[in-house]
């Protein structure tokens, strides 16, 4: 892996997200002495290799009246469930024993809601940068593997009308590297936990201002996390997604999804639902990085913890609908437009709205 540069000056291109990705981490540890532990949850499913077929699919080109072929699953397994893990044995030990191979750890490899459904977990890495690059080391070899086994994995968004889509869940944590121990997880309160279930008081100060940096931007942000048509399908109430401005504890259904050790009963990192696999991962964590560490510099002050009804429909804490309105959103996101520059984010912009026409 590399990064772009000028050829004329030789400086770091602007349009090099790679580049901007290693600044936004360099920058946040200088100014504010704080660093990132990132771990991700890459979904995928496996299909059969040059076959399609009918069913609830999505079947159906509106803008061309014609009909679409539509993927036929491995296997019509469901969350958990060994099916895929058996049937796809040969497979599974394959993209294991080769993301070894690449020096790419993987924590766990298990099926997910939709069929043919797989989950690969890359452990936490305190180098962000090595995690970006894993991700994308990752999907290239599930990919290639699975066409050896004669299948297809695809990572779209949403592949069935009717089923669960494929995220790109990102797990985020805080590190103090000024501090004595800059490997110390400084996300959850000092404080012991003796009530019980953990509530926002155990989280520290600077993770709850983390949150609300990201929430603050969540709308804009977006508009890089998914940023395709098809992202949007995938958000929706009862889509383990959130599709809210809000967070809450060990809650599937919110964007922001405080998470809980077993042991320590401590809120340990944040799970960030609204990122599929379509997204640049450099230019995506770049962004939420950025906006996350801007809440921590000014203090911001969390906002109280989800309280809406699942399908509370309040446009002011409803997020985009449309890649098209999320990009309105990133076109008046002072903070954003700064990280990217003028050029990156308006050429990102006429792009997506190339795509969107097309």
């Amino acid at each position: 892996f590399g990064t772009l540069h000028d050829q004329r000056t030789g400086g770091l291109s602007e349009f090099c997200t790679r580049g901007l990705l290693a600044r936004v981490v360099n920058t946040v540890k200088k100014k504010i002495g704080i660093g990132f532990t990132v771990g991700v949850e890459i979904e995928f499913c496996l299909v059969k290799k040059n076959v399609v077929g009918g069913g609830a699919g999505r079947s159906y080109n509106e803008s061309k009246s014609v009909p679409v072929p539509v993927p036929v699953p491995v296997d019509n397994s469901l969350f958990a469930s060994t099916t895929s893990l058996d049937e796809q044995d040969d497979f599974i030990e394959v993209v294991y024993d080769n993301l070894a191979k690449q020096n790419i750890s993987v924590e766990m490899i298990h099926s997910e809601s939709a069929p043919g459904q797989l989950e690969v977990v890359l452990p936490y890495e305190r180098d962000v940068m090595k995690l970006a690059d894993n991700i994308v080391l990752a999907k290239e070899t599930i990919q290639v593997f699975a066409q050896k086994h004669n299948m297809d994995a695809l990572f779209d968004p949403k592949i069935w009308d009717d089923k669960a889509g494929n995220g790109m869940h990102l797990h985020l944590s805080l590190r103090d590297e000024m501090s004595d121990d800059p490997s110390r997880n400084i996300f959850p309160n000092d404080h012991n936990n003796s009530a019980g279930f953990p509530s926002s008081s155990d989280m520290s100060s600077i993770a709850e201002s983390f949150l609300e940096g990201i929430l603050s931007h969540l709308k804009s942000l977006v508009s890089l996390t998914l940023p395709t048509v098809d992202s949007y399908d995938r958000i929706g109430p009862g889509c383990w997604t959130g599709h809210r401005v809000e967070w809450s504890i060990e809650d599937k259904e919110s964007p922001l999804r405080v998470c809980i050790d077993a042991n320590s009963k401590k809120n340990t990192n944040v799970e960030l639902k609204l990122v599929d696999n379509t997204c640049n991962i450099y230019l995506a964590l770049a962004a939420i990085l950025w906006v996350g560490s801007k809440g921590i510099a000014s203090e911001l002050k969390l906002r109280p913890e989800k309280r809406s009804k699942p399908y509370d429909c309040n446009e002011d804490i409803l997020l985009p609908a449309t890649l098209d309105e999320a990009l309105l959103y990133l076109e008046q996101d002072i903070d954003l437009i700064e990280l990217m520059g003028q050029r990156l984010c308006k050429s990102y912009i006429a792009v997506k709205r190339a795509e969107i026409a097309h």
